[in-house]
């Protein structure tokens, strides 16, 4: 996983196929990607649409959100480049 932070000027590494948030209690992952993963521990949520985005967002419409364990967490990031956006406190 490579985590960056666009309040240090840095930008989302341009391979990443896969962009990870941690659930608030640090017991899952949600992704967001336009892969279609399943498996054990991934849990589909759905699939943007226009209508569910704000304009400024519509190209982000066609990309799948997933809610994963941290063992499925994992195993993705074995097999795609993931990337995770981190804010200063």
């Amino acid at each position: 996983m490579q985590c960056y932070t666009p309040e240090m000027g840095e930008k989302r590494p341009v391979d990443a196929v896969i962009d990870a948030n941690l659930g608030h209690y640090g017991k899952h992952y949600f992704l967001t990607t336009r892969l279609e993963l399943k498996g054990r521990g991934i849990i589909f949520l759905g699939t943007d649409t226009v209508n569910d985005l704000v304009p400024s967002a519509a190209h982000k419409a066609g990309q799948h959100r997933y809610k994963v364990t941290l063992a499925a967490f994992d195993k993705i990031c074995q097999q795609h480049k993931v990337a995770s956006e981190r804010h200063l406190d």
